[in-house]
């Protein structure tokens, strides 16, 4: 079983959100996809990636990696902004409703959800780039919200990182069993 991840963001040029902690989305996304990565090949999932450092790579080209590489499941990690502080949780996006992606979203949110103790937003469907042109089932994960004092603090250290990672792995593992 082949997995793509898609660390969201990277390079000087396009950091992503920045956390009321001065926290760099794309650096926090790189280090949850690594993670994510050493938990699914020491399952025996065979993984691939559209970034392994601090690069830009574009949202076409990421697609194209993945559509190439024959990856059977696409995941986009992310955190999350909203000019609203009080905003918490983590939510996880697809492209179309009633597909495969849709219930792998659903899937692998509740499996993240459990494992952070993270407020649920839910799933929705939107028209990602990394989701539309894809070729297999494919989500984007908010992992939770860096304006958000609370979750940007928690974004912050290595243990819950960890925990972000086993909790989307978890999703894998449930919905697509090797």
């Amino acid at each position: 079983m082949k997995i793509f991840i898609d660390p969201g963001h990277g390079g000087d040029n396009n950091p992503g959100a920045i956390g009321v902690n001065g926290l760099r989305e794309a650096d926090v996304n790189l280090d949850v996809a690594l993670r994510l990565g050493r938990i699914l090949q020491e399952a025996g999932y065979r993984v691939n990636y559209s970034r392994t450092e601090n690069v830009s790579v574009g949202l076409a080209e990421r697609a194209r990696m993945a559509n190439e590489w024959g990856a059977n499941y696409f995941v986009s990690i992310h955190c999350n902004s909203n000019i609203n502080p009080i905003y918490t949780g983590c939510e996880t996006y697809y492209y179309r409703e009633g597909t495969t992606s849709e219930r792998f979203a659903i899937a692998v949110n509740n499996a993240l959800a459990e494992e952070t103790g993270l407020y649920n937003i839910g799933t929705h469907s939107a028209n990602f780039a990394v989701l539309r042109l894809t070729y297999m089932p494919a989500i984007l994960v908010e992992l939770a919200l860096l304006s958000n004092p609370e979750d940007a603090q928690k974004l912050s250290e290595p243990a819950f990182r960890q925990l972000c990672a086993q909790g989307i792995a978890n999703g894998i593992f449930e919905f697509v069993p090797l």
